[in-house]
């Protein structure tokens, strides 16, 4: 996402003169999906050192690699023609139209590379009822499933975090970054020379000052993100609290010394089981500094 608002207020970088076409425009934002794919290429190519060399893995996962290679052509091959179609004035409504079927196509491959696991990308191992994968279902791919009200919270929460995020990071983040990057593109400094570098890096100041600026930029997006995520979920405990029927303001200590009496209640406790054995005796509770330790936290 930071490489499609970047490039998207960047047309000056990859403009013809500094002048960007509309289908130029397209096919430039349109290479986040090619970064994306090749982001999936270098971890797919390090789970080969991971795993058994072994023919059910290695054809599992030189499968993915084929595929992804495949997306790789589709989200960065068209931008070769459209440059090349540019620079010749022979654009036109076909490179317009490319453009905008590549940027769809790479949205897409975003989209499903950042929601699905790699392990059921092109061909899901866990899904099927071959033998050869019981490993798999059993142990790496062994995870319990949310109930339904649990789901939904869980997919509202990430979705609050990542459109609050994306919206703030656009028009707080890149858009008043498209001002500047603008000016300094191409900009050199002139009538400066050094004892030891002589002009060479003097005059090239204003492109380092901006290559600063990008990896700036990049780092406060990502911030930004774990900001959004204290947030939400912050509300989200204090909303699980009182639906739990427990107040925000409980010391960590009241909780954690009733802990092994709700230990008792809810997974020891049977009809079967003698009225003799008590809940200090069946789960013995916690030493004091751990009570001392977790009431300096804050509840939420």
């Amino acid at each position: 996402m930071y490489y499609f608002y970047t490039a998207f207020n960047s047309p000056n970088i990859y403009g013809v003169e500094g002048c960007s076409s509309p289908a130029m425009t397209w096919s430039a934002v349109a290479l986040g999906g090619a970064v994306a794919t090749i982001i999936m290429i270098l971890a797919t190519l390090a789970e080969f050192s991971y795993i058994p060399t072994t023919w059910n893995n290695t054809s599992h996962l030189t499968r993915r690699l084929t595929f992804l290679f495949i997306t790789l052509g589709l989200t960065c091959g068209p931008t070769f023609y459209i440059t090349i179609m540019e620079h010749n004035g022979t654009g036109g409504s076909l490179a317009l139209i490319l453009g905008i079927v590549q940027f769809f196509i790479s949205v897409i491959a975003m989209v499903l590379f950042s929601i699905m696991p790699s392990g059921r990308m092109f061909g899901d191992r866990v899904a099927g009822k071959s033998r050869k994968y019981l490993a798999s279902q059993t142990f790496t791919a062994s995870y319990p499933s949310l109930d339904k009200q649990n789901r939904i919270g869980s997919i509202l929460l990430w979705i609050l975090v990542f459109g609050c995020k994306f919206t703030e990071s656009y028009f707080f983040l890149t858009t008043s970054f498209g001002k500047p990057i603008q000016v300094m593109v191409g900009m050199k400094i002139q009538g400066c020379s050094d004892r030891f570098f002589s002009n060479a890096l003097c005059t090239n100041q204003v492109a380092f000052m901006l290559t600063i600026i990008y990896i700036m930029d990049l780092v406060l997006f990502f911030l930004d993100m774990f900001l959004w995520y204290i947030i939400w979920n912050t509300v989200f405990s204090i909303v699980r609290s009182f639906t739990l029927g427990l107040s925000i303001w409980m010391p960590w200590k009241d909780i954690y010394t009733r802990l092994p009496k709700r230990i008792y209640a809810k997974l020891l406790a049977t009809q079967d089981m003698e009225v003799k054995y008590k809940p200090k005796v069946t789960c013995p509770s916690f030493p004091p500094f751990y009570s001392e330790m977790f009431m300096l936290r804050l509840p939420f």
